[in-house]
């Protein structure tokens, strides 16, 4: 197949890029970097911004693409990895629409309010999604990022009523994560005496390997599986406890689990999702509840959790363990073992 794909080199994008090349299928590759190491040969790069306004475009952006459409290239498929605001999304598909016969945009979960107890589903209408103030906003935050995912969505189905492809992950795992939430864990497992965990109960924990999502994006676009699917895993029903106790297993660790009341990590000015990765407070449990059996009917495969983990320490060490992104630094958290000792 001839696919083109808008960004591509980082993380969950390398991962499709990867597996595709490896399918045999053709991939061109619309990204900003001119360099974009670790990625497999025989790739065709375009480079530039997709955005037309971007200042700072340093390449053709989507004129390249327009002069291989001028030149009769036609895509199966259009892989869109990076679109955050509706009017980028708008321009690709507008000059793509007559031009591929799929259209694959990630979006993400973050499309759904935030709630203590609703299991977010597809089947939700646009009006139970994160709705935006002002819908002409182009800052993407913590604030606005779900409902721009959710005017992107929109711009996708009027251009591509039909034949689109719509994931919705929830955190992603894996080997180049960039956010650092699952290597928290591995590197903490792996060379620390003792962390402190919150005692149970403690809630729910949800990640989708990026290899496992790469792999279903594929299979969509193979196989001409259309619509919208939450994608999540490892495993319905996991809980924090069983997440840490696995990962704890899984890594073959002797570092010491000292539970914690909740209040404690209050008194301690501590932030569940910001100083502990993957807890989330109870008034965003929702977040962990997705319900993502459309897309494990649809051919979504799990890989064992340990198998991600093991993976995710080993790509650290490899990188050399530089300063984490996600979490409390590992300093912090010595001091507040000896204070909970």
């Amino acid at each position: 197949m001839n696919i083109l794909v808008l960004g591509g080199t980082q993380f969950s994008g390398r991962s499709f890029v990867e597996q595709a090349v490896d399918a045999g299928h053709h991939l061109t590759i619309l990204h900003r970097s001119p360099e974009a190491p670790g990625l497999p040969e025989g790739i065709r790069h375009l480079i530039g911004d997709r955005d037309p306004k971007d200042p700072d475009n340093k390449g053709d952006g989507l004129g390249a693409i327009k002069q291989l459409l001028d030149n009769g290239e036609r895509f199966d498929c259009v892989v869109d990895m990076c679109g955050y605001t509706p009017r980028v999304v708008r321009e690709s598909c507008e000059l793509l629409k007559d031009h591929t016969d799929l259209y694959l945009f990630v979006s993400t979960i973050s499309v759904y309010p935030v709630s203590p107890d609703a299991q977010p589903s597809e089947d939700w209408a646009w009006e139970q999604l994160v709705q935006l103030d002002d819908e002409g906003v182009e800052e993407v935050t913590g604030e606005t990022y779900g409902g721009l995912k959710v005017l992107c969505e929109q711009v996708v189905h009027e251009y591509f009523p039909d034949n689109h492809i719509i994931p919705r992950p929830t955190i992603i795992a894996g080997p180049h994560d960039p956010t650092d939430r699952v290597t928290w864990w591995t590197r903490a497992l792996s060379t620390l005496d003792a962390v402190i965990i919150p005692e149970p109960p403690a809630g729910l924990a949800q990640f989708v390997d990026s290899r496992d999502l790469a792999a279903f994006f594929l299979k969509c676009i193979t196989e001409n599986i259309t619509g919208t699917y939450n994608c999540a895993g490892p495993q319905p029903g996991l809980t924090l406890h069983q997440f840490i106790n696995q990962a704890h297993t899984a890594l073959n660790s002797s570092t010491k689990l000292l539970e914690a009341p909740h209040a404690w990590f209050k008194e301690h000015d501590l932030n569940p999702s910001r100083d502990i990765p993957t807890w989330i407070p109870d008034e965003m449990q929702s977040v962990y509840k997705v319900d993502y059996s459309k897309a494990l009917e649809a051919g979504l495969e799990n890989r064992p959790m340990g198998d991600t983990l093991r993976d995710v320490r080993a790509w650290d060490v490899d990188r050399g363990e530089p300063d984490l992104t996600a979490g409390m630094s590992f300093d912090r958290l010595q001091e507040l073992v000896a204070t909970h000792a």
